[in-house]
């Protein structure tokens, strides 16, 4: 047996060719919870929401059939992949080749607003949403031009508003997106919360392309799967999204890194795989909110993320 089939028998694959991957058992990752907003009534086993529709639950005006941009969903199951760290320098990039990019945070921690150095105490999509606040006045300036909406500081009440807010009304999202004025030629990439949780299928439901992020680990590999699943329903649109895998911040220096970038192209055959290099200066530039393409001219990571963002622009145009 290969290094690269110990590693699938590690991840509960006992046939890593599986193009669905429905034969992996995931013996010691387990499942997701997903927290839908909803409580289990103990008497007899249904769900009820714990909140009743409120008063801010009144959308701005919108048209769905309004022109809207490429939209790019950043997702994982495992968290700490980089995501967001992606977000920053392929807003950068792809604004650098001459695309009009928002780059917009559906996570609740609000990190991206700490890449792009965006105050903290600025209004962001969840406080905003929640006082019927027109998005447009979120936009942020990012790097190289482009804008940033943040998600914002909000409270554990307010995050639970949102949430059963968002469980019960599907197309918030792409209501929302809707009133942007943004148009066909812009791009907008969105960073998600690892999970599966109600901003990624908010996401995932307006999404053109899906960046699934991962590193070259045997937990990213054994929750595949799991992902997998979510993403499925997704995937019978009549108009389905693309899917790219991104391995991120891959050491080559590191044997084992490399068994496990085999390992995922058994596991995924013949989907798009791509691969960005494990980079200092990247982490660097997020301590002092700086551009993280700045100082990466002459870097191997720079030119994978630069390769990434021309084929989403390739694929953008193709579409």
């Amino acid at each position: 047996m290969s290094r690269t089939d110990d590693l699938f028998a590690l991840c509960g694959n006992s046939r890593p060719r599986d193009p669905k991957g429905r034969n992996a058992r995931l013996h010691f990752f387990g499942t997701l919870p997903f927290d839908d907003g909803t409580r289990l009534n103990q008497k007899d086993g249904s769900r009820f929401s714990t909140h009743a529709p409120s008063a801010y639950e009144q959308p701005q005006p919108y048209d769905l059939s309004a022109p809207c941009p490429t939209v790019v969903a950043l997702v994982s199951v495992n968290g700490g992949v980089g995501r967001s760290t992606l977000v920053t320098a392929l807003s950068s990039g792809l604004q650098r080749l001459g695309e009009s990019v928002v780059a917009l945070d559906l996570d609740p921690q609000n990190a991206l607003r700490q890449h792009f150095g965006v105050d903290p105490e600025l209004l962001g999509v969840g406080r905003a949403s929640l006082l019927n606040t027109r998005w447009e006045t979120l936009l942020q300036a990012g790097f190289a031009g482009c804008q940033v909406i943040p998600f914002g500081n909000t409270g554990i009440q307010q995050k639970d508003n949102l949430q059963g807010w968002l469980t019960r009304e599907p197309k918030w999202l792409a209501q929302h997106l809707s009133t942007l004025g943004l148009s066909e030629r812009q791009i907008m990439l969105i960073d998600t919360p690892a999970g599966d949780n109600v901003y990624l299928h908010q996401a995932l439901s307006v999404a053109d392309f899906v960046l699934v992020i991962v590193q070259p680990n045997a937990a990213c590999l054994g929750t595949l799967d799991q992902l997998d699943a979510v993403l499925a329903g997704y995937l019978e649109r009549e108009r389905p999204p693309q899917r790219l895998y991104v391995i991120n911040q891959l050491d080559e220096r590191s044997a084992f890194s490399l068994d496990m970038v085999d390992a995922f192209k058994l596991r995924l055959g013949d989907r798009p795989l791509e691969v960005v290099h494990r980079e200092p200066s990247i982490s660097e530039a997020l301590a002092f909110a700086t551009d993280p393409l700045d100082n990466l001219a002459a870097s191997v990571a720079c030119d994978d993320i630069n390769d990434l963002c021309r084929l989403l622009i390739a694929r953008k145009k193709a579409r």
